[in-house]
């Protein structure tokens, strides 16, 4: 079993016309986080297929841990909290997490 981490997010319209690819560079960092590097099998951020069926989210992140400690580890992480702080919250105008084991 695994568990996959699903994080949706809605840009916000300034940040697409005007700094959209630095956004972008500045989320695959989380890569560079120890606990990412420690608990993460898998990550990949990613736009939508299909812009209709999205309900507005237009970009998202999947990543699959082993196990349920290294997910919540991960989520209770300070670094991970501070680059969501400083990332991801101030260029998004809604988020959606779901978390779920395969």
């Amino acid at each position: 079993m695994v568990f996959v981490h699903i994080v949706l997010v809605k840009v916000k319209a300034q940040v697409l016309s005007n700094g959209y690819e630095e956004f972008k560079a500045r989320l695959e960092t989380l890569r560079d986080l120890q606990v990412t590097k420690d608990e993460v099998v898998q990550l990949k951020w990613g736009p939508p297929l299909w812009d209709v069926r999205a309900q507005g989210f237009n970009y998202g992140l999947y990543s699959v841990f082993r196990t349920r400690e290294g997910l919540e580890r991960y989520k209770d992480d300070n670094d991970h909290k501070d680059f969501a702080k400083m990332n991801l919250i101030p260029n998004v105008d809604d988020v959606l997490a779901y978390d779920f084991e395969v």
